[in-house]
Protein backbone atom coordinates (compact mmCIF):
# COMPACT_ATOMS: atom_id res chain seq x y z
CA UNK A 1 0.00 0.00 0.00
CA UNK A 2 1.17 3.49 -0.85
CA UNK A 3 1.57 6.61 1.37
CA UNK A 4 -1.23 7.82 2.68
CA UNK A 5 -2.53 11.67 3.08
CA UNK A 6 -5.29 14.00 4.71
CA UNK A 7 -7.06 15.43 1.68
CA UNK A 8 -9.07 18.84 2.15
CA UNK A 9 -11.45 18.84 -1.26
CA UNK A 10 -13.17 22.65 -1.45
CA UNK A 11 -15.72 21.87 -3.78
CA UNK A 12 -17.01 25.47 -4.98
CA UNK A 13 -19.79 27.48 -6.58
CA UNK A 14 -18.91 30.58 -8.48
CA UNK A 15 -19.62 33.89 -6.76
CA UNK A 16 -23.33 35.45 -8.47
CA UNK A 17 -22.45 38.58 -10.98
CA UNK A 18 -18.91 36.92 -11.77
CA UNK A 19 -18.49 35.36 -15.24
CA UNK A 20 -16.85 32.42 -15.47
CA UNK A 21 -13.78 33.86 -16.57
CA UNK A 22 -13.54 36.24 -13.67
CA UNK A 23 -14.27 33.18 -11.27
CA UNK A 24 -11.14 31.03 -12.84
CA UNK A 25 -9.28 34.45 -13.19
CA UNK A 26 -9.54 34.75 -9.41
CA UNK A 27 -9.04 31.74 -8.05
CA UNK A 28 -6.38 30.75 -10.66
CA UNK A 29 -4.36 34.32 -10.05
CA UNK A 30 -5.21 35.61 -6.54
CA UNK A 31 -6.60 32.28 -4.42
CA UNK A 32 -4.01 29.70 -5.53
CA UNK A 33 -1.38 31.68 -4.52
CA UNK A 34 -2.19 32.50 -1.35
CA UNK A 35 -3.07 28.33 -1.11
CA UNK A 36 0.02 27.56 -2.10
CA UNK A 37 1.61 29.21 1.19
CA UNK A 38 -0.09 27.24 3.54
CA UNK A 39 2.18 25.81 5.64
CA UNK A 40 2.50 21.95 5.53
CA UNK A 41 1.19 21.58 2.30
CA UNK A 42 2.62 18.51 0.46
CA UNK A 43 0.16 19.36 -2.70
CA UNK A 44 -2.50 21.03 -4.27
CA UNK A 45 -4.64 21.17 -7.13
CA UNK A 46 -7.24 22.95 -8.48
CA UNK A 47 -9.95 21.17 -11.12
CA UNK A 48 -12.39 24.10 -12.79
CA UNK A 49 -15.88 22.44 -14.39
CA UNK A 50 -16.99 22.53 -17.83
CA UNK A 51 -20.46 23.13 -16.77
CA UNK A 52 -22.04 23.22 -20.31
CA UNK A 53 -20.58 20.02 -21.06
CA UNK A 54 -21.88 18.84 -17.40
CA UNK A 55 -24.74 20.85 -16.72
CA UNK A 56 -26.29 19.17 -14.07
CA UNK A 57 -23.05 19.10 -12.14
CA UNK A 58 -23.55 22.08 -9.70
CA UNK A 59 -20.74 23.49 -9.12
CA UNK A 60 -17.87 25.07 -11.19
CA UNK A 61 -14.72 23.68 -9.77
CA UNK A 62 -12.95 22.13 -6.94
CA UNK A 63 -9.43 21.78 -5.13
CA UNK A 64 -7.43 19.51 -3.47
CA UNK A 65 -5.32 20.27 -0.48
CA UNK A 66 -2.98 17.14 0.36
CA UNK A 67 -1.08 17.35 3.95
CA UNK A 68 0.59 15.05 6.24
CA UNK A 69 -2.64 14.76 8.92
CA UNK A 70 -5.83 16.32 10.05
CA UNK A 71 -3.46 18.09 12.36
CA UNK A 72 -1.15 19.67 9.95
CA UNK A 73 -4.22 20.78 7.85
CA UNK A 74 -5.91 21.99 10.97
CA UNK A 75 -2.59 23.91 11.79
CA UNK A 76 -2.78 25.34 8.25
CA UNK A 77 -6.11 26.96 8.03
CA UNK A 78 -5.82 27.97 11.19
CA UNK A 79 -2.15 30.25 10.36
CA UNK A 80 -2.32 33.62 9.14
CA UNK A 81 -2.03 32.31 5.77
CA UNK A 82 -5.18 29.73 6.33
CA UNK A 83 -7.02 32.71 7.46
CA UNK A 84 -5.89 35.32 4.38
CA UNK A 85 -7.00 32.26 2.39
CA UNK A 86 -10.45 31.32 3.89
CA UNK A 87 -11.04 35.08 3.62
CA UNK A 88 -10.23 35.34 0.03
CA UNK A 89 -13.04 32.95 -0.42
CA UNK A 90 -16.14 35.26 -0.32
CA UNK A 91 -14.48 37.44 -3.16
CA UNK A 92 -15.26 34.44 -6.31
CA UNK A 93 -17.38 31.60 -4.22
CA UNK A 94 -20.88 31.96 -3.88
CA UNK A 95 -20.26 28.55 -1.72
CA UNK A 96 -17.38 26.02 -0.81
CA UNK A 97 -18.38 22.45 -0.19
CA UNK A 98 -15.58 21.18 2.31
CA UNK A 99 -14.33 17.26 2.41
CA UNK A 100 -11.50 15.37 4.26
CA UNK A 101 -10.68 12.26 2.90
CA UNK A 102 -7.56 10.14 3.55
CA UNK A 103 -6.42 8.98 -0.02
CA UNK A 104 -4.20 5.61 -0.23
CA UNK A 105 -2.05 5.95 -3.15
CA UNK A 106 -2.40 2.84 -5.27
CA UNK A 107 -0.47 4.01 -8.69
CA UNK A 108 1.08 6.98 -8.41
CA UNK A 109 3.49 8.46 -11.07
Amino acid sequence: MGKTYTKRLGILRRKDGLTHEQFVDHWMNRHAPLCMKLPGLRRYSVNLVDRGRFPHFDYDGFSELWFDSEADLTAALQSEEGRTLLADLPNFAKDVSPILSVETQMLWP
